[in-house]
């Protein structure tokens, strides 16, 4: 069930900018290491959510995780999490955010299992579960690093609650919206990342370890 963040249109005009060759993103804001994030939390590295966006409830689904079972966001409340949207043909967008999640995982060394990231298709007639599961495999991505599937109408309210452009079918570039989202413990939206270019190493960490170190 999607929750309340569709109705919300603040900064809806901006948020489908085009923001580089090949993909594009939901925000008008450029990244920056100097963006500022919430006062609790001091400075994130990720874009400054538009104001009536940062801070709501994230929208909350419930779609098939492509290595079993299905997850509820609702039950990841106590969690920071990462929400992005890959589709597992893309060449060129999709590995580098995969690679990008990864290794911020990595880098959170001993907390990277008190997280979690969650990758929605964009790309539903060609994302089986097999495919993801494939995709997952070949980037050594862990077992926290959840490839979430379902046909279209499954997925469509999610789309819309994040301002998602899906790939087009028989588009062999990459045209979906690319970003990171990250959630803190209570289920709120607080910054988000552009996955049109490349994000500099260690930025999606420092601001998830900004979100564990709150309290839940």
């Amino acid at each position: 069930m999607v929750g309340s963040l569709k109705a919300l249109t603040i900064g809806l005009t901006t948020l489908m900018l085009v923001v580089a060759p090949g993909c594009s993103d939901d925000s008008g804001e450029e990244r920056s290491s100097s963006q500022e994030g919430q006062p609790t939390t001091g400075s994130f590295r990720g874009g400054r959510l538009p104001e009536g966006l940062s801070g709501k409830r994230a929208s909350t689904f419930r779609l098939n995780d492509a290595r079993d079972g299905q997850l509820d966001t609702r039950r990841l409340t106590g969690r920071p999490y990462m929400i992005t949207f890959l589709y597992t043909d893309c060449r060129d967008v999709c590995p580098l955010i995969g690679r990008e999640i990864g290794d911020a995982l990595t880098e959170l060394g001993p907390q990277r299992g008190e997280v979690e990231a969650l990758a929605v298709s964009v790309d539903p007639e060609h994302d089986t579960a097999p495919a993801a599961r494939r995709w997952l495999t070949e980037r050594r991505l862990p077992d926290n690093f959840h490839y979430l599937i379902g046909d279209r109408r499954e997925l469509k309210p999610v789309w819309d609650a994040y301002y998602v452009g899906p790939q087009p079918a028989g588009q062999p570039e990459s045209l979906h919206t690319a970003s990171i989202w990250l959630v803190d413990r209570k289920g709120r939206l607080r910054t988000k990342f552009s996955g049109g270019m490349p994000i500099p190493r260690g930025d999606i960490a420092h601001d998830l370890k900004l979100l564990l170190d709150e309290p839940a």
